[in-house]
């Protein structure tokens, strides 16, 4: 197993040993996010300890501002213990920290060289019980070279984040216990973020139900079957035959789209859930016939197209070039006042110095007293109206301004969640984060001033707490401001369905969840259809002409009931695609990823709007 351990004098010098995992079999890919499994072996008595793992980069080896990760835990006398954690690992990165601290004592470390781990190449994750899946890394080639891993089923992660290093996982064999319930969500999730999983058939696809993967499948295999003569589309190419006999799993098709058929015998189906896809194909590609077929690389090569887009991705903008935090700074709450309280203030600035200007030369007021007065009166309107306006302009405290997008594929069920928060602060002080998910992607951003508009990081720290995670040490500047960029893929059962002959659009929206989908309307070829507020649970079923569409005017100032800062953020993401398929759009109260921070208040009073984009059938 490819791991690494504490050299020999540090483990004697500690209470506990570690060792660690990292990536899939020790191989990660940079620029994304990683498993990191720790295992913990503590052969001295009970305690309580706090784990914690500091990614370092650099020649110097550094620990990377914004990179320090922690977990409290109880160790029992004698046990050895293995913690999963999903951590960024930047092309920086040079090595990772893990510690092991018992009542502020540090009791046990290790240090992993991960630059040597990482690799630029693609990744494609084999859970089979071979490797007869090295074929595949011919499908690289040129610049985008492909290395198969084939990573232990007790190891697959347990968050959907830890898969982010891999554009494809293929389920080849499933002679292994069941999966663990978080495991199979995990890879739910992540092909909803999109990611492609495939399963193969022959023998092996008997097992794929009892392992744990019903829920995913897009078939349901009942037995197998032989077939001869069989001919197969490889990709975009003319149908190939299939030499000799073929042993295929004999299966029907639940949900999914099927490219190949024998008859009423699906050969392979194809999936979309989310922004990725789940195949099945009915063959075992792996064995003859089909090993030495000329069609097979074809085949793979139209399934494995494309590179996922990395989870990390969400930060890879300073949070002045992000359109939707660059909206959200441009709203009014963020404006002087207004010009009628301007006008009172200057106003009741010149009734002061009224008593002043007018007296008259003949009064006896020595000149240096009268200068006196005049500034003690313009220092005095001064201050005043540095409080008014700092009052309403600059309030004590953190404010805070977020924005969410909600993406998903009508009737899947799932929605790929990217969400961006933005503080303001007005003080020099700390600030905590609470995210309500644990299974959540997070990437600090910059902390940015108007003076100094490059992003600079402050130490961040997340720390875990059962299904919850705290991020501390937010150190912000006065008038500084932070983007916190957190994604994670949640179930979000909206479905939307759009019928046109040309002539009239036919539109239906389901609102499967628990909250309001707010101004709702059905956006076609460039065009906004409005359907109003649809409830929790509630149906709409609408009919329009095709002149019943508004095209949004270039500041976006024409949507039904939207107000100019989410007018702003829908032009920002929706207008750039006017040719895509009809989407559903819709805004919420309040983003789907609940993240509170302590002690500060939503910028103007109000929270951030939250768009939903939902992909019409």
């Amino acid at each position: 197993m490819a791991c690494a351990s504490a050299p020999l004098a540090a483990q004697q010098n500690a209470r506990v040993l570690c060792d660690a995992l990292v990536g899939f079999n020790g191989v990660a890919r940079e620029g994304r996010f990683s498993p990191i499994i720790l295992s913990v072996e503590n052969p001295g008595a009970r305690m309580t300890a706090e784990i914690s793992l500091t990614i370092t980069g650099g020649a110097l080896r550094e620990p990377l501002p914004g990179r320090t990760i922690t977990r409290e835990a109880v160790l029992d006398e004698g046990s050895t213990r293995r913690f999963p954690f999903v951590v960024p690992l930047p092309r920086s990165v040079r090595s990772v920290h893990a510690s092991v601290t018992s009542q502020g004592v540090e009791v046990g470390s290790l240090d992993v060289d991960t630059h040597s781990l990482t690799t630029p190449s693609r990744l494609i994750a084999g859970i089979s019980g071979d490797y007869s899946l090295d074929g595949l890394s011919v499908l690289g080639g040129g610049e985008s070279s492909l290395r198969i891993v084939y990573p232990r089923v007790d190891d697959l992660p347990q968050v959907w984040a830890g898969y982010d290093g891999v554009d494809a996982v293929i389920v080849h064999d499933t002679y292994f216990r069941q999966l663990r319930s978080d495991q199979v969500d995990a890879l739910e999730r992540w092909v909803a973020s999109g990611g492609v999983l495939v399963f193969t058939g022959g023998a092996a696809a008997l097992q794929l139900e009892s392992a744990g993967f019903r829920g995913l499948l897009p078939v349901e295999v009942s037995g197998l079957t032989r077939r001869e003569g069989l001919s197969v589309r490889a990709g975009a190419g003319a149908p190939r035959r299939l030499p000799g006999g073929v042993e295929l799993a004999d299966a029907r098709v639940t949900r999914g789209t099927v490219l190949a058929a024998d008859g009423i015998l699906p050969l392979i189906v194809r999936r979309s859930l989310g922004r990725g896809a789940v195949w099945f194909l009915a063959f075992d590609p792996t064995v003859p016939p089909l090993l030495s077929w000329d069609g097979m690389l074809a085949l793979w090569r139209s399934i494995l197209e494309g590179s996922r887009v990395s989870a990390m991705g969400a930060a890879s903008k300073p949070a002045v070039e992000d359109p939707w935090v660059s909206a959200a700074f441009a709203a009014d709450p963020l404006s002087f006042p207004r010009v009628s309280s301007v006008l009172v203030f200057v106003c009741a600035y010149l009734a002061l110095l009224a008593p002043v200007l007018l007296v008259r030369r003949g009064d006896r007021m020595k000149a240096r007293l009268r200068l006196l007065l005049l500034a003690g009166v313009c220092a005095s309107a001064a201050v005043a109206g540095w409080i008014i306006f700092n009052s309403l302009l600059f309030r004590a405290g953190v404010q805070t301004v977020d924005a969410a997008r909600v993406e998903s594929r009508s009737g899947d069920g799932m929605a790929f969640v990217t969400e961006k928060i933005a503080l303001f602060a007005t003080s020099a002080q700390p600030v905590e984060a609470r995210l309500a998910s644990g299974g959540a992607a997070l990437e600090a951003g910059g902390l940015w001033t108007r003076e100094n508009p490059r992003p600079l990081e402050p130490h961040l720290l997340l720390r875990q707490k059962g299904p919850r995670v705290q991020v501390n040490g937010i150190d912000m500047d006065r008038l500084g401001a932070r983007l916190l960029a957190i994604q994670d893929v949640v179930p979000f059962p909206v479905t939307a369905r759009a019928r046109s002959d040309g002539t009239s659009l036919q539109v239906f929206a389901r609102n499967g969840t628990s909250r309001t989908l707010r101004r709702c309307f059905m956006l076609v070829s460039g065009r906004v259809f409005p359907l109003g507020d649809i409830a929790a649970g509630a149906s709409v079923q609408r009919s329009f002409a095709a002149s019943d569409g508004i095209r949004p005017s270039e500041d976006g100032g024409t949507l039904p009931g939207a107000d100019s800062r989410q007018a702003a953020l829908f032009k920002a993401q929706e207008t750039d695609e006017p040719a895509g398929p009809p989407r559903l759009i819709a805004w919420m109260d309040s983003p789907v990823l609940p993240v509170s921070f302590p002690g500060s208040y939503p910028l103007g009073g109000v929270p951030g709007p939250a768009l939903v984009s939902v992909e019409a059938e």
